[in-house]
């Protein structure tokens, strides 16, 4: 899964896709948390992105094809709890930031 970052637009590629996530953006780190946060997708927190569980969870649903999709997003999300990767209200998982070109 790929959150796909621009300045006004958050898009979640391969949704299906459930054993990864990350964001990628062609964005300079210094215009990544203000996107984060103009999109209502998360903010960014040291070098990693916090992306809200539930936007995340929404905007994947809405072009998942695989019928277990559910299940995945389930397996994804206990993965991400046990090795720490969500916040104590699991309301944010932290996603590593990938920027297109290398990092500004």
């Amino acid at each position: 899964m790929i959150v796909q970052l621009s300045a006004d637009a958050a898009r979640v590629a391969e949704p299906d896709d459930c054993t990864s996530l990350h964001v990628a953006t062609a964005l300079p780190a210094d215009a990544v948390d203000a996107a984060l946060r103009g999109t209502g997708t998360g903010h960014l927190q040291t070098d990693d992105a916090l992306l809200d569980v539930e936007t995340l969870r929404t905007r994947a649903r809405a072009g998942a094809d695989a019928p277990d999709w559910d299940e995945r997003w389930a397996k994804m999300i206990d993965y991400a709890r046990s090795k720490g990767w969500l916040t104590a209200d699991d309301a944010a998982v932290r996603a590593h930031v990938e920027y297109d070109g290398g990092r500004a």
